[in-house]
């Protein structure tokens, strides 16, 4: 299939508030990345997001690179003890899209607000516009015209030296990856959310509850509407300046007329243990992720997340049920035989058929107005990516190949339980991926121009 795309107008803002968070898809992300395989920003987690326009600011200062695009965008930034500074900008992008002989012009207009009321809380947010997003038949909310509109980001953040509190909607992004994470992503529309986090060289603690879209499955064929709620809580060390490992666990709850339960909200409790001696049923999921940097040229990362699996032998699902996972496992190889702004990079995935789903009931499933919480891709599939990239003082180049193959699992599909059928004395025994096996092979190739610092 054969698609082009021609960039045709990008404006950039004329101020910055600084506890702006920079969305996980923007271009600096890039320059970020470029610098953690080459060991600088270390400052900054690899593994988690997003991250405030001051910390990226104060994280590029330290590579000595005084020229760097990025570093020129954030010195827009004011300065946190600069008190009743306010702004106001927009971002402009068009393209042309060219797929066979179909031909659409895609539109995406980001208006942003801001005020600094004093050096400790500011005040942020985010309008979304875009003329193509009414395409997508798993969007919830008003068309109008072929236009869609959202507030991406809306929250009151204050930071008190090494604590920050945060209230309001925002990414979240737990776990390392190209271009997704296996526990919390960015596919995810933004959550509105409580977040609170410490850190300081070597230890970082954060917590979060959110509330998630409503659902309304027919209980016992009857109407029905379902609140749910997200709570999840993070520790991450450094032990060695270029190693972080961080263990997480999240807890999706709610149902028919559910309301907060206070200990899925206790930063300290196991989730966990909470489900399973009830009686609020849970989602309850756990990672581990970490990512190393050897030499300061080859860095090395990796995921895993538990869903589900069985260690006991009681009953039929506790013989037949197979483990619900996700596996993550990448490199980077920065600057390969001293060929300065080279990068060559490979990562596969893999997550088992009926991970995010919910077995306590359908409002269970780890899906945030129809989008994944975790891995974009969902569940019963493996992806294999290899790619290339290269870049100059004002130009980025990047090229990647990735094979899939997908079963036919869905997050969205209803939690079945086909071992229950299998005849006493039997095992069962289930593919992967399951079902019919969708193949696809994607080539993706893209270059940016900056001809100004």
């Amino acid at each position: 299939m054969k698609k082009m795309l021609i960039i045709l107008l990008i404006v950039a803002p004329v101020l910055q508030i600084s506890s702006q968070t920079i969305r996980p898809g923007h271009w600096l992300m890039d320059d970020v990345r470029y610098y953690w395989h080459r060991g600088e920003m270390w400052r900054l987690s690899p593994l988690l997001g997003p991250y405030t326009a001051q910390e990226l600011s104060a994280a590029f200062q330290e590579t000595g690179n005084q020229r760097e695009p990025g570093l020129s965008f954030l010195k827009r930034t004011s300065a946190p003890e600069d008190a009743e500074k306010a702004l106001a900008w927009l971002e402009l992008d068009n393209a042309l899209v060219r797929e066979a002989e179909r031909r659409t012009f895609h539109t995406v207009q980001r208006a942003t607000f801001g005020a600094q009321f004093n050096p400790v809380v500011q005040m942020y947010g985010a309008f979304n516009i875009d003329n193509q997003l009414d395409a997508d038949t798993t969007y919830m909310g008003e068309r109008q015209s072929g236009y869609t509109a959202f507030m991406e980001q809306a929250y009151i953040q204050a930071v008190f030296g090494k604590f920050r509190a945060k209230f309001g909607r925002d990414y979240l992004v737990w776990g390392p990856g190209v271009d997704a994470s296996l526990h919390l992503s960015d596919a995810s529309r933004p959550m509105d959310h409580l977040y609170l986090s410490w850190q300081n060289r070597w230890l970082h603690l954060s917590w979060f509850t959110a509330t998630l879209d409503k659902t309304e499955y027919p209980i016992d064929d009857e109407p029905s509407v379902q609140n749910r709620y997200l709570s999840g809580h993070r520790i991450e060390v450094r032990p060695r300046t270029f190693f972080r490992i961080g263990l997480a666990e999240t807890a999706l709850f709610g149902g028919p007329n559910a309301g907060i339960d206070f200990a899925f909200l206790n930063p300290v409790l196991f989730y966990t243990g909470v489900e399973q001696n009830g009686p609020q049923s849970a989602n309850v999921m756990a990672s581990l992720d970490a990512t190393l940097l050897l030499w300061r040229r080859l860095t090395l990362y990796g995921g895993f997340l538990l869903d589900d699996i069985q260690f006991e032998s009681k009953s039929v699902d506790d013989r037949g049920e197979p483990p619900e996972y996700g596996v993550m496992a990448g490199v980077n190889w920065a600057d390969p035989l001293n060929i300065k702004g080279l990068d060559l990079f490979a990562e596969y995935t893999r997550v088992s058929n009926r991970t995010y789903n919910g077995q306590g009931g359908p409002w269970e499933k780890y899906l945030h107005r129809n989008k994944p919480i975790g891995h974009f891709l969902g569940n019963d599939f493996d992806r294999t990516l290899f790619g290339v990239g290269y870049r100059t003082p004002r130009l980025r180049c990047r090229a990647q190949y990735e094979h899939r193959r997908r079963g036919e699992g869905r997050i969205d599909k209803p939690f079945d339980a086909p071992w229950r059928d299998v005849p006493e004395g039997e095992e069962y025994a289930e593919p992967f991926p399951t079902g019919v096996v969708e193949t696809s092979n994607i080539v993706q190739a893209a270059c940016r121009w900056q001809p100004f610092y």
